[in-house]
């Protein structure tokens, strides 16, 4: 019998026999390898992400800053200045919670709630739309030359 601990949950594949008395793998274990190498390889790759997600609460928290995590941003000014209680960025503090980088977050751009509308992308504190903007053509700063004109992400198309 293996046995597997992912999570505090026991996965247990074990060999079976049938009525020959061979032994063989129940056909139903397989999920569970399939589910435990998908979990792990999700954690692999928030674990080893630098973009920034809720999940950095935790890494911090493990880190030994609960204390800055738990008074949030509200109760320092300069908390948000402070790479060693924000590592993962932004330099205004929203709701006195989080730290947002307001110049380039869709969720916060150019004030804390401002939220870019769909398939916008904030740009310097602004939604833009990267498929028809002259100053931001395909991506920020992607700036059209002269007289083109920005179509479809791109500039001059067709």
């Amino acid at each position: 019998m293996i046995t597997f601990v992912y999570l505090g949950i026991p996965l247990v594949l074990k060999h079976v026999r049938n009525h020959h008395h061979h032994h063989v793998k129940p056909r139903n274990t397989h999920w569970w390898l399939i589910l435990f190498l998908l979990f792990g390889t999700i954690d692999h790759l928030v674990s080893s992400s630098s973009i920034p997600t809720h999940s950095n609460f935790f890494r911090a928290v493990s880190r030994g800053r609960q204390r800055a995590l738990v008074l949030g941003c509200g109760s320092d000014p300069n908390f948000c200045s402070n790479p060693e209680n924000n590592p993962w960025g932004g330099s205004v503090c929203c709701f006195g919670k989080f730290c947002k980088d307001v110049k380039s977050d869709g969720n916060h751009c150019g004030v804390c709630g401002h939220v870019c509308g769909y398939e916008l992308v904030c740009c310097d504190g602004e939604c833009v739309d990267v498929r028809n903007d002259n100053r931001h053509c395909g991506g920020c700063f992607e700036e059209c030359l002269g007289q083109g004109r920005c179509s479809y992400a791109m500039c001059d198309y067709g």
